[in-house]
């Protein structure tokens, strides 16, 4: 009874001055046993966390590098060449030695753009002759011969002369002279379908220049583009890989000296030779394509070539024991 009045004392102390020390013995006693166990329990968690870390060093490392072997092995399979990548590989070896892939693709985009070059220029070359024929006769085809060998010498000279200027690329002069052929034969292509300019005229004239200009064109881009082409390739190719690869471009650039006339032996009757020259156009537009690609991909510097850059060690290594044969033969001052 003594204590229940004593508790009942403690509490209408409390409850009526509010008093920070004046708190229910119960009170008390509960929340000190409540943090001695949540210290109990703390101290306990961290005697575990640092056991297991001491213990196992895989919770010590990052989240983001868990699961680097994964990541490892999933990009060393994604870089792993295909199938067709590999056949390639295979073909190139038989033919033309072991050249590496990168090099074989580099390779392929050249001779893409020499494909549609070629292709391009005979597929015109097939309607060359037939169209002045039918424009102005077939009388004026050895003046226009004539005139062509003049054209030429001109567009090779304004070509010699950009291609010395130093800040002009040789690219940017392939996309410039490519744009000059293509807008020339997309306009050759709609006026040949005028009703008194084109070939709905049948009555052969030598003073229709539509004929002489198609003849000059066509003469001028067989011997404008495929030497700009050469050029450019023999910049950005390297000496083992020309020796290996050049005979595939030639061959991919044959391919299309097949394919263009036969375009103009099975389209002309049926869509009309305006089409024809409409496709050389696209011709000129698509070689343009690929070298963009090109430079895009590789650039126009060339690779270092690997037996070059040997022999240059070697010469500069004969040359430094030769150095250092002349000094250590060379006689003192007292050996006089």
């Amino acid at each position: 009874n003594d204590t229940s009045l004593d508790y009942d004392h403690w509490n209408s102390m409390d409850m009526k001055t509010k008093a920070p020390n004046h708190r229910n013995p119960r009170t008390q006693l509960t929340s000190r046993s409540a943090s001695m166990i949540t210290q109990q329990d703390d101290d306990e968690y961290n005697d575990i966390g640092t056991e297991r870390n001491d213990e196992d060093p895989f919770f010590d490392r990052a989240q983001h590098n868990l699961y680097n072997h994964m990541d490892n092995s999933r990009s060393s399979y994604n870089n792993r060449p295909s199938a067709t990548s590999r056949f390639i590989h295979f073909v190139f070896k038989r033919l033309y030695g072991d050249i590496p892939l990168s090099e074989i693709r580099r390779v392929f985009l050249l001779s893409l753009t020499f494909f549609f070059m070629i292709g391009g220029y005979w597929l015109l070359r097939s309607l060359k002759d037939p169209v002045i024929t039918a424009l102005c006769g077939v009388s004026v085809i050895p003046r226009a011969k004539m005139l062509s060998v003049v054209v030429v010498l001109g567009v090779v000279s304004g070509y010699n002369y950009l291609l010395s200027l130093p800040h002009i690329p040789k690219h940017h002069l392939f996309y410039l002279f490519g744009t000059i052929y293509f807008g020339i034969f997309c306009t050759i292509a709609i006026l040949l379908q005028h009703p008194t300019m084109g070939l709905p005229n049948e009555v052969s004239d030598p003073s229709r220049l539509l004929g002489w200009i198609s003849y000059c064109a066509i003469e001028s881009f067989g011997s404008v583009m495929i030497s700009l082409f050469w050029s450019f390739a023999n910049s950005v190719v390297s000496l083992e890989t020309a020796k290996n690869c050049f005979g595939f471009v030639i061959a991919i650039g044959q391919v299309g000296s097949i394919l263009g006339p036969t375009i103009v032996s099975t389209a002309a009757e049926t869509r009309g030779v305006p089409f024809c020259y409409f496709c050389g156009a696209v011709c000129m537009l698509l070689l343009q394509a690929t070298m963009m690609i090109y430079v895009r991909w590789y650039g126009v510097d060339k690779p270092m070539d690997p037996d070059l850059t040997k022999h240059a060690a070697n010469l500069a290594m004969q040359a430094k024991e030769e150095a250092a044969k002349k000094k250590s033969n060379k006689a003192g001052v007292l050996e006089g």
